[in-house]
């Protein structure tokens, strides 16, 4: 579920969330039980917890998952145990969240490179079931590895997918290295694919650093960044990768 505030809901996201709750849907109650919710916090924790446990129970992944969620600012030491049940259960999102946790520097490892050897297999499990943060964040490892090879592999995947969130970083990435008409080629892409969509979208930021890369090329540069964007946006969808099964997971969806 998408918040529009990082602290606390608005008046409309609480209306929303608790008609939403009120329908069943199981990320609303969870939602409606978080700090942030506005009114009615304990009502649907004491709903959705028993709920979460009994799924939990049954090897529901994405159950662990929220329990996470539900117990964080509560337990940590709860909340990180029912991610990495989560994680080992085959729960994607909670692979590279364990993942990213252990690069912090949680968690326990006492033999030497078992952190290191554990965050790959992590952001590999997770990338290779397809979830797109994890690729990105996969191929970024192997970068760093020197692995260019696996790198690149997994960019055009991304490429081919659509990713917007790989577009744009490509974008960044060549302008830092001054490679203006590529940077000039992707920022352009998601400048004209993606619009306003989205809390996450960074568009007017991206449209900034389109016009400054694009003052140092000459015209017919231009002309074939404009060429080469239309031709790839007629065969692609740019798009955030969106989590459709979470938003379906009802008290129906039990049955």
């Amino acid at each position: 579920m998408l918040f529009s505030n990082t602290f606390i809901q608005s008046e409309g996201e609480h209306e929303y969330t608790l008609k939403s709750a009120e329908l069943g849907n199981i990320l609303a109650m969870v939602a409606a039980s978080s700090r942030r919710a506005l009114s009615g916090r304990e009502y649907w924790r004491t709903k959705v917890t028993p709920i979460l446990e009994r799924q939990a129970n049954k090897d529901d992944a994405l159950a662990m998952r929220l329990l996470s969620m539900l117990t964080a600012f509560e337990d940590e030491s709860v909340s990180f145990d029912w991610l990495v049940e989560a994680a080992e259960s085959g729960d994607e999102f909670s692979q590279h969240q364990l993942a990213r946790h252990y690069e912090m520097g949680d968690g326990w490892f006492l033999i030497p490179g078992k952190r290191e050897k554990e965050i790959e297999r992590l952001l590999k499990t997770a990338a290779d079931s397809g979830y797109w943060p994890a690729m990105r964040s996969y191929a970024y490892l192997l970068q760093d590895r020197g692995d260019i090879k696996g790198y690149q592999a997994i960019i055009d995947e991304l490429l081919e997918v659509g990713d917007a969130a790989v577009i744009r970083a490509l974008g960044s990435f060549y302008r830092t290295n001054k490679n203006e008409e590529l940077s000039a080629y992707y920022y352009k892409i998601y400048v004209d694919a993606m619009g306003q969509e989205g809390k996450e979208s960074s568009h007017e930021t991206v449209k900034f650093f389109y016009d400054e890369v694009s003052k140092i090329l000459t015209p017919e540069q231009i002309k074939q960044v404009d060429l080469k964007v239309q031709q790839y946006l007629k065969t692609h969808t740019v798009r955030y990768q969106k989590r459709i099964k979470d938003y379906e997971y009802t008290l129906d969806s039990f049955k």
